[in-house]
């Protein structure tokens, strides 16, 4: 069992002890108007009976805690309880019968108010069953809450390694294919203008040194994700050239809120792949914000209906659902698809 459990157990024990037997002295003392002596005496006794009552019902946790029958649990404390109710009254009996003058003395008890020794064995039984099915309760409630913590723990490190899969699968689906292309374009333009073939390596290493910095992030800020974004764009235009034209539109004070990272290029990314267009009929594509949401938006001009998979904007839609509890807003019109996505503060992981 582990040690924070049994803390709380322990320290529920020792709270739940003199309330329990101060609930169980109270009506005596109402009802009967026994002495205040008396009434201390039997309630430091009661309180003596709990608390050991709960250190067997510990202990039997502790050597039960992987056995998933709650039945024998069960038999072991009643079991228990009763050793310990029955050890109890024979202490209780020698003390009787050594302080009998405290019985007969009036000053003390009233004689009609007398204890027999039957009733002073037998009564604690009464109370025995109902004091350990309380505590029963008590520590059934604990273990379970206990059980749901330890489930939920987890369940989000689960949420956390099943994020981290699919950021890892997007830095896969990412990386072969634009690769290739931007190597192609970087053999071509070595030729043809070595100058912006140092540029477009600077701006390739930049966006391939965000991959491995965000490597083990989930969220990322607005300026980050713009950045590796506009790097992936201006690799792409060495590519498209005037084809494909790109408007960002974002206010200032919106930089540093927070994205899952891949978020936007992963929008701008789907663009490209799924449209066919050309410099007569280029791709335009819009990213701008709003005080909670960004929209990435483009023209349509689609290729074949087999070539679409949805990957990439079910995965995005399943890292949000995760990160935020919110889905992306997607908006498929005859001339125009967008994807708007909420803008975080903190994860809820």
């Amino acid at each position: 069992m582990e040690r924070n459990l049994s803390k709380k157990l322990i320290r529920t024990a020792l709270i739940s002890s003199p309330i329990i037997a101060l609930y169980g002295v109270s009506p005596v003392y109402i009802f009967n108007k026994i002495p205040t002596p008396l009434i201390y005496f039997a309630g430091l006794g009661l309180m003596m009976n709990v608390l050991a009552f709960w250190i067997a019902n510990i202990w039997i946790i502790k050597k039960t805690w992987t056995n998933e029958s709650k039945a024998n649990r069960y038999v072991f404390s009643y079991l228990c309880t009763l050793a310990i109710h029955f050890g109890f009254s024979g202490l209780r009996w020698i003390a009787f019968n050594s302080f009998s003058v405290i019985r007969l003395d009036p000053r003390f008890l009233p004689e009609e108010m007398a204890i027999s020794q039957g009733q002073l064995f037998l009564y604690p039984l009464v109370s025995v069953f109902a004091i350990n099915t309380i505590i029963l309760i008590i520590s059934n409630s604990i273990l379970l809450a206990h059980k749901k913590r330890n489930a939920d723990l987890e369940i989000e490190y689960l949420k956390v390694n099943n994020l981290e899969a699919q950021k890892q699968m997007l830095i896969q689906q990412l990386q072969p294919h634009f690769l290739f292309n931007t190597l192609s374009a970087l053999k071509s333009l070595i030729k043809e203008s070595p100058e912006d073939a140092e540029n477009y390596t600077i701006k390739l290493s930049e966006f391939l040194r965000y991959t491995v910095q965000v490597n083990n992030t989930h969220l990322v800020t607005l300026t980050e994700e713009l950045k590796f974004t506009t790097d992936y764009i201006d690799l792409q235009k060495v590519r498209f050239d005037k084809s494909l034209l790109v408007d960002i539109h974002v206010p200032y004070s919106l930089t540093e809120k927070k994205i899952p990272a891949y978020a936007l290029q992963t929008l701008v990314e789907n663009a490209i792949k799924h449209n066919a267009f050309t410099e007569a009929k280029p791709l335009h594509i819009h990213i701008y914000a709003t005080e909670k949401t960004i929209t990435v938006m483009n023209n349509k001009f689609m290729t074949k209906v087999n070539e679409r998979s949805g990957l990439g904007l079910k995965n995005l839609n399943s890292r949000y659902n995760m990160i935020s509890n919110q889905d992306i807003i997607i908006s498929d019109d005859t001339d125009s698809f967008s994807v708007t996505v909420y803008l975080l503060n903190e994860p809820n992981i």
